[in-house]
């Protein structure tokens, strides 16, 4: 393990010095295809009902939804409850909608162990097969010195093995490395989560099948379920990777769990065996965990419920499966949960044992709390209109709340006249940012400022890492508007310009964003503030819409304008700034980062390199370099003015120049608002 480790290091170390382009050892080929936003054939939908007509009451949906959108933890990005079959309760939280796709993390390893499942009903598997005979034309010479791994060993997760996921950054030849690896003990002795069992398992399927995983999985579960937007990334041989890499949209995470519920039955169609649905969500090991004590076959036994299990992937990512009351609840989220640890985890897990009430037989139908439901679900998603809270100083001196379905919440005051009032509250949202455009953006109109600094990228640090797609380092940043009132900010980074339409005034817009030839959406919400010297911030809040990131990214504008003799720039005198400051930062990212570094053991390390490596961890340099670790995630650049402006000198085009609409833009964007 001494090897992988010290690679982590190395790309970690790489990382801090903000080296760019190809840093890792693992070859980069772009696999990521185009989200497709429409429904393809063969692709079916689940049916939607009440939650009365299912025997459950809306009400405890509606305080569920609520407590999950108002705390800030939870992070959550999409939610979805089914009983029956029939979905009763499903909303996406600003600004992620229901029918995109989003990354899975280690949900997927459920998958994988359905699959197996599958193998092994076809007799083309037996749990007790060794990987030795598995992969006897694979093996090192030596290999028959090595302890007997069994499948089961990697469907338990009890290999001993000491390659795991820190292995993903150490080379092209996973299962080489694998298979040629040392052992922490003895395989089925005790527990450890290791995804390079799920990655040896769908190593199994490809030498079984001749097929890789993902076309095995879409051949026996993806297309007879009607499952067909859905992709799964491979290693740099073509084997899936099994433990994570999988995209797939809520509604199908929700069937994977009707499936199990209904004992792999489906369309009067059995896709796994009964059997291997009972026996894969059976206590097979115990884990260690306090909150998670037992663990199946590629999934979590629960006791939230009696019988209750759970297909899990990180940062919030789950099947919740309650047998007893036949439910299922699916999340997508982007928070610090790791095991089903997270507040919203808990709060569901909770909400699921404490407070569910649910009887056979529909309840009566509640308008009421259906409608409440259905407001609560409209407003968390930002699709709601605007509408205004008064929430104190009466009609006589009125501070209103603004409502736009997300968090952003504004405050002003109005006069006593109730039709200017309500004037003034449909217009809130945009006219002063609109005077900010007009006045002081568009004096920024084909401004383009040279980054000082290297190395920082648009893409998170996590994305980088978990999809082997590095930055090459943003290098301009420049300005446009065009003449639909459209703002972009262009961010060059490479040899790519992306082009990100801001969207000011409580409205969102999508674009396009191409990384290496992968294509990530990412929804932008920006909004004009002044920092702690009066300086112009444009903060842009930019969601990875199929990922659990978030980046935020504040353009601060210097106070120091190149386009006036004083060289003043403010709001009372708009300029075109001499510099800019950008700050970035990323959720989730430092304390993931940091952790990694943490949970590195040099005293596994022997000779010259753990002495180094023990000097750096041990000695007083460790801090110094998680503090730069934290500087990488979020990290401050500036930019300076690539032409100055000449002083006393009007642009040469002005205002009659002619400007690109937004429709001459290549990248593709969705007014969402």
């Amino acid at each position: 393990m001494a090897r992988a480790e010290l690679d982590v290091g190395e790309l970690l170390m790489k990382l801090v010095a903000r080296e760019t382009g190809e840093i890792s050892k693992v070859d980069y080929h772009p696999q990521k295809p185009v989200f497709s936003h429409d429904t393809v054939i063969g692709e079916s939908r689940l049916p939607r009902r009440s939650p009365e007509s299912q025997g459950v009451s809306s009400a405890f949906f509606v305080d569920l939804i609520r407590n999950l959108s108002e705390n800030k933890e939870c992070n959550i990005h999409k939610f979805m409850a089914l009983r029956h079959g029939n979905v009763i309760a499903e909303c996406a939280f600003e600004p992620y909608d229901m029918d995109t796709w989003h990354v899975s993390y280690s949900m997927c390893k459920s998958i994988i162990g359905m699959a197996i499942g599958i193998l092994i009903d076809e007799g083309k598997l037996t749990l007790e097969d060794k990987l030795s005979d598995i992969f006897s034309s694979r093996m090192n010479p030596l290999g028959f010195f090595k302890k007997s791994i069994t499948v089961k060993n990697l469907l338990n997760m009890s290999s001993g093995v000491e390659f795991y996921e820190a292995g993903a950054i150490s080379g092209n030849d996973w299962r080489k490395s694998f298979l040629e690896s040392g052992f922490k003990f003895d395989p089925g002795a005790q527990f450890e989560y290791n995804s390079m069992n799920t990655y040896m398992l769908s190593a199994i399927i490809t030498e079984k099948t001749g097929k890789s995983a993902f076309e095995y999985c879409k051949e026996k579960i993806f297309v007879p379920m009607g499952i067909q937007r859905v992709f799964w990334e491979s290693c740099p041989q073509s084997i899936t990777k099994g433990g994570w890499g999988l995209f797939i949209r809520i509604e199908d995470m929700a069937k994977l769990g009707q499936l199990y519920l209904q004992d792999g039955m489906w369309d009067g169609k059995q896709i796994v065996s009964k059997k291997w649905v009972e026996e894969s969500t059976s206590w097979q090991i115990e884990t260690g965990k306090g909150d998670n004590s037992h663990y199946g076959y590629q999934l979590w036994i629960n006791d939230d419920r009696p019988g209750s299990f759970a297909y899990n992937g990180m940062l919030g990512q789950n099947v919740f499966i309650y047998p007893d009351v036949d439910m299922v609840v699916a999340t997508n989220a982007g928070n610090s949960d790791i095991f089903q640890t997270s507040r919203m985890a808990v709060m569901i897990r909770e909400a699921m044992k404490n407070d569910l009430k649910v009887q056979d037989d529909p309840l009566p139908e509640n308008f009421a709390t259906l409608n409440s439901l259905k407001a609560i679900c409209k407003s968390v998603s930002g699709r709601n209109n605007n509408f205004p809270t008064i929430y104190s100083g009466g009609w006589k001196n009125k501070s209103v709340r603004m409502t736009t379905g997300g968090t952003r919440v504004r405050t002003a005051s109005f006069g006593d006249k109730r039709a200017a009032f309500k004037s003034e509250v449909r217009s809130f949202n945009v006219r002063k940012e609109n005077h900010l455009i007009h006045q002081w953006l568009s004096k920024l109109d084909g401004k383009v400022y040279d980054i000082e600094q290297k190395g920082v990228g648009l893409m998170p640090i996590m994305m980088q890492v978990v999809h082997n797609n590095f930055t090459d380092g943003i290098n301009k940043i420049g300005f446009r508007l065009c003449d639909d009132n459209s703002f972009y900010i262009d961010i060059y980074e490479g040899m790519e310009v992306h082009s990100l339409r801001c969207g000011f005034g409580g409205k969102r817009y999508t674009s396009r964003i191409n990384m290496h030839g992968e294509v990530y959406e990412a929804s932008l919400a920006s909004y004009c503030v002044t920092d702690e010297y009066n300086r112009l911030v444009i903060r842009n809040d930019i969601n990875f819409l199929e990922e659990a990131c978030l980046r935020t990214m504040n353009i601060i504008f210097y106070d120091d304008a190149s386009d006036r003799e004083d060289r003043k720039g403010t709001f009372i005198h708009p300029s075109v700034p001499s510099k800019i400051e950008v700050r970035l930062s990323e959720t989730p990212g430092t304390a993931m980062l940091i952790a990694t570094m943490k949970s590195m053991a040099p005293d596994a390390l022997s000779g010259m390199q753990g002495k180094v490596v023990s000097k750096i961890f041990k000695g007083g340099l460790k801090e110094a370099v998680e503090h730069a670790v934290n500087n990488t995630i979020q990290p401050t650049i500036s930019g300076v003015l690539s032409e100055p402006v000449l002083l006393g000198i009007e642009d040469a085009e002005g205002d009659d120049a002619k400007r690109p609409s937004s429709e001459e833009i290549e990248n593709i964007e969705t007014d969402i608002d």
